[in-house]
C-alpha cells in the first residue's frame, strides 16, 4: 500500500488565481471518492504556501529527487486542469510534463487526466511530447471540442469531453443579494499582444463604475494601462465570491474570469486571446470581443452533475 493515493501536477504555486482554483477543485473532487487530504501529494513551485493554503502535503515540483522519493509512494498522478501541453510562448512546457510523466510511468504510477486544454501544439516536438506524455494516461478528461480533436489526432484514447474542473466549486450567492445595491462592471486583461487592441475597444466604456479584477500579479498593469482606478486582486474562491456579488456585468481576457463569471451568474463577454477563451464562450453561449464592442448576456446555466462527469479512480 503507497502512501499517497494521488498527486496533483498542474501549474501550482504561481500565484495564478485559475490554476489554485483548478487545485481547490481537484482535492474537492478527490475528497467526493474518499481521498483524504494526508492521501493528497501536490507538486508546487512554492509548496510551503500550497501546504498551508490546503492543508496537503506538497513537495517542489524543481527538485527532481524529491518527486521521484514520492512517486515511490504514489498510487495515481493525475494532471489536475490547465492547459499544460501547449508551446505559444515556448516547447519548455512540454518538455517538462513530458518529463515529469515519463518518471511518474517508471515508478509504476498510475496516469488520468482531468480537465485539460491541449495546445497550440506548433512544432513536431511538442506534438510527439505530448502525444507520447497523454497516451500514457488511462483516462483523459478534456475542456473543449478543440482539446477533444487534438488529443484523437495524438492518438490518444479513452477521451471524453466535459467543463472546466472550477465549475465543479459550490457558489455562496447570498451575498449577491446582502450586496445587491452594488452595480459595476468587473474587467479583467492580461499581458499578451493582443492587449492594446482590447484596451482601445474597452476605454469608451470605462468609468468610475468599474472595477479591475487581477487573477494575477501580471494583471494589475494591464488594468491600470486600461485607465482603472480601482484594481482588486482575487486571490481565492471567497474572495471571488464577495467581489462577483456586487458586479452587474463582467468583461474580461482570462478563462478562469468567464468561469467564475459563469459560477456567480454574472452578464459575460469574453475576449479571446487564446483557443480556450474562446471555446469556452462558446459552450458557455456568452459574446467574443473581437473587433467591436459586444454586451455582455448571461451565461448558460453550469449543468446539474458536472461534478459527476470527472472521472474516478
Amino acid at each position: 500500500m503507497r502512501k499517497f493515493k494521488a498527486a496533483l501536477l498542474g501549474y501550482y504555486g504561481f500565484g495564478n488565481l485559475g490554476d489554485e482554483l483548478l487545485l481547490q477543485a481537484c482535492i474537492d473532487i478527490l475528497a467526493r471518492n474518499g481521498i483524504k487530504r494526508e492521501e493528497v501529494l501536490v507538486l508546487s513551485n512554492n509548496p510551503e504556501e500550497t501546504s498551508q493554503t490546503f492543508n496537503v502535503k506538497s513537495i517542489n515540483r524543481w527538485k527532481y529527487r524529491d518527486v521521484m522519493s514520492a512517486f515511490r509512494e504514489t498510487e495515481t498522478l493525475i494532471l489536475g486542469g490547465g492547459g499544460l501541453f501547449q508551446d505559444v510562448t515556448s516547447v519548455k512546457s512540454c518538455v517538462w510534463y513530458w518529463g515529469i510523466i515519463r518518471l511518474a510511468k517508471l515508478f509504476g504510477v498510475k496516469l488520468l487526466a482531468w480537465g485539460q486544454s491541449i495546445g497550440p501544439l506548433n512544432s513536431k516536438l511538442s506534438k510527439f511530447l505530448a502525444g507520447d506524455a497523454l497516451r500514457l494516461c488511462g483516462k483523459i478528461h478534456v475542456r473543449d471540442d478543440n482539446s477533444l480533436k487534438l488529443a484523437e489526432n495524438l492518438g490518444c484514447k479513452n477521451v471524453v469531453k466535459g467543463n472546466d474542473l472550477v465549475m465543479t466549486l459550490k457558489p455562496d450567492m447570498s451575498r449577491r443579494a446582502e450586496n445587491s445595491q452594488e452595480k459595476f462592471m468587473l474587467i479583467n486583461l492580461r499581458p499578451h499582444a493582443k492587449l492594446e487592441a482590447f484596451i482601445n475597444i474597452l476605454k469608451p466604456h470605462i468609468n468610475n463604475n468599474v472595477i479591475g479584477a487581477a487573477l494575477s500579479a501580471e494583471d494589475e498593469e494591464p488594468l491600470r494601462l486600461a485607465g482603472i482606478d480601482r484594481i482588486i486582486r482575487v486571490r481565492n474562491f471567497q474572495e471571488a465570491g464577495a467581489l462577483w456579488s456586487g458586479a452587474s456585468s463582467a468583461v474580461g481576457m482570462r478563462l478562469h474570469f468567464g468561469v467564475l463569471s459563469r459560477i456567480f451568474r454574472t452578464p459575460l463577454a469574453l475576449m479571446p486571446y487564446d483557443v480556450k477563451v474562446s471555446e469556452f464562450a462558446k459552450n458557455s453561449n456568452v459574446p467574443c470581443i473581437v473587433d467591436e464592442w459586444r454586451e455582455p448576456v448571461m451565461p448558460r446555466e453550469i449543468p446539474e452533475d458536472v461534478c459527476g462527469e470527472i472521472l474516478s479512480l
